[in-house]
């Protein structure tokens, strides 16, 4: 359980005014949001009760709801209540409370187990659900990444997500979908959790010193060079210690507990990455990604000028990475000084 900060323990109250609860919000969402706002101070019970025209005793009600939903919230006397602490495994109303804090409206579907998000959120867009939505998982017994290859899905603790579109636009306004969604989501992370090093590994993966964080899968439905639906999966290694790692992986990847030594709120990564992606989403369609790409690409690139090999069908290639071109393919400067365009494969470190 991730706990929040302590703070000086004084109370605050919600600003004057009715309460500005939608038709659809139930009481116990709006005394989360109220304690997630608050937070790490308390907020009066009997304040809330009065915005939402209730007895103590019907607040005491909500709060003991939530804290059955598996939030951990303190009360004290003549204070109030605070949120102290959040699940590892994701919570609806609390993931729902933290896009609200960040000022972004954006369905999500929060699942206990699914074969894939990747998976859930095709079948959504082909049942015509409206996009943008996200869709998240505490597990996946299907996970997906580049090449077909299995994601291993621990349940709890970390983070499987994926974003459902509909831009219906050239495909070639797309073309760095996903090396930009990897740094503005890289960039996120450096400022979340103060691990300034994570990079980007050309073409999917967020890593630091050369261990996977984290990998993106973007699926596309493309008809006459258009792009009509497009899945932008996201998985990130979050709170899950070097123990829980597999020992094909532990060599290989790491975590954000596991590289700061303590456990973060996955909740408030999870609806700030939704954020961002949504940003560099848009950024993207406006054109701002194609401006930016080449110089925002040498903060993050974990590839420069190391030696690489990179396989595709039978072919391997082997020489020294040099950035990205305009179209974001790799550029690798080759044994004889000549330098090609790699647009897709499989890419590994030589040494």
């Amino acid at each position: 359980m991730s706990k929040y900060p302590t703070g000086k323990r004084k109370s605050i109250t919600p600003p004057k005014g009715k309460a500005k609860t939608k038709a659809s919000e139930n009481p116990s969402s709006y005394v989360l949001r109220m304690l997630l706002a608050a937070s790490p101070y308390y907020v009066s019970g009997s304040m809330l009760a009065q915005k939402l025209k209730m007895s103590r005793v019907g607040i005491w009600s909500r709060i003991n709801k939530l804290r059955q939903a598996g939030l951990s919230i303190d009360a004290s006397q003549n204070r109030g209540y605070r949120l102290s602490a959040e699940p590892d495994l994701l919570n609806q109303p609390l993931l729902e409370a933290w896009l609200k804090e960040c000022r972004k409206s954006c369905k999500v579907f929060v699942f206990d187990e699914v074969d894939s998000t990747n998976s859930v959120t095709e079948r959504l867009l082909a049942n015509g659900e409206k996009a943008p939505f996200a869709v998240l998982a505490n597990t996946q017994n299907e996970g997906r990444g580049r090449l077909g290859r299995n994601w291993h899905s621990p349940k709890g603790g970390n983070l499987y997500l994926s974003i459902g579109l509909r831009p219906d636009v050239d495909l070639i306004k797309l073309r760095s979908f996903t090396l930009w969604q990897g740094i503005q989501i890289g960039n996120l992370l450096r400022s979340l959790t103060g691990i300034n090093d994570i990079s980007v590994k050309w073409p999917n993966d967020l890593v630091h010193k050369g261990k996977k964080l984290g990998g993106m899968l973007t699926e596309a439905s493309i008809d006459c060079e258009r792009v009509r639906s497009l899945v932008f999966g996201f998985g990130l290694n979050v709170n899950c210690p070097k123990s829980r790692f597999p020992k094909s992986l532990s060599k290989i990847a790491t975590s954000i507990e596991g590289l700061k030594g303590e456990s973060f709120r996955i909740h408030e990564i999870a609806a700030k990455i939704i954020k961002t992606s949504l940003g560099a989403y848009r950024d993207c369609l406006k054109g701002n990604a194609e401006k930016n790409l080449l110089k925002r690409w040498e903060e993050f690139d974990a590839l420069a000028d190391q030696k690489v090999g990179i396989s595709s069908g039978k072919d391997t290639i082997i020489g020294t990475a040099k950035g990205i071109d305009a179209s974001g393919a790799l550029k690798v400067k080759l044994r004889n000084g000549r330098f090609r365009a790699i647009q897709a494969g499989e890419v590994t470190l030589r040494g």
